[in-house]
């Protein structure tokens, strides 16, 4: 088995163990402790880089795979039971029918591990909601919420007169999205700068078109600036 091959295997053994952990009917505190190990590895970058590139490997591995298995096969029997192909006419080897079955045993394993990239992060979310949800049940009974991530943190509540009223802050933003937009603010002052650079252009050629149009005002204007 070569090293390629067993880097699939390893993958898609450890995507059907993660998948297998979280369908199960766990404690709440079982669960929250893996959806924090889970958001601790996907909030960091060298891990998400690393996702990104296997993700687009396997997917080259998956339309290569499928492109090299599309391809006729004319066994034996077909050739004798056909009418309209020759006698003389050439059977697929048998090396080509095992390349063939190589190429769609790749496209099976590639195809089940995009589908679990998929899938894992779909269960993840829903699992994330099921915790936020249980920690605004604890937070308005009065219970403490012990090990809560950025995005499962509840609503802070603060007490006046002895009464549960809302805190000035909201629920916490994760890092993600902060990242997020600062890459939008970063890209809008771009544009800005680009637009007033534009603007600043069209009125020094308008100015200029001006000039040699009316070249009586213009030399007054100077002189006037002058005097």
């Amino acid at each position: 088995m070569s090293l390629y091959l067993s880097s699939l295997f390893g993958l898609l053994t450890l995507e059907m163990a993660i998948l297998f952990l979280v369908v199960l009917p766990l404690p709440f505190k079982v669960r929250r402790k893996v959806y924090s190990v889970y958001y601790k590895w996907t909030s960091n970058r060298k891990v998400q880089t690393v996702v990104y590139i296997f993700a687009t490997l396997v997917s080259i591995l998956f339309f290569d795979s499928w492109r090299r298995a599309q391809f006729k096969v004319r066994l034996y029997h077909y050739q004798r039971q056909s009418e309209d192909i020759d006698d003389n006419s050439v059977v697929t080897p048998t090396q080509a029918l095992a390349s063939r079955a190589y190429n769609q045993r790749n496209v099976y394993i590639s195809g089940f591990i995009l589908y679990f990239l998929i899938c894992i992060p779909a269960i993840f979310s829903i699992i994330r909601r099921l915790i936020k949800y249980q920690n605004l049940i604890n937070n308005s009974e009065g219970k403490p919420v012990k090990d809560a991530t950025p995005d499962t943190q509840p609503i802070a509540l603060g007490k006046k007169d002895g009464k549960h009223s809302p805190a000035a802050g909201s629920s916490i933003i994760d890092d993600r999205e902060i990242d997020h937009l600062k890459h939008d603010l970063e890209k809008k002052e771009v544009n800005l700068k680009a637009i007033q650079k534009q603007v600043k252009n069209l009125e020094s050629y308008f100015d200029e078109q001006n000039d040699q149009k009316n070249p009586k005002v213009a030399t007054n204007a100077s002189e006037k600036k002058d005097l």
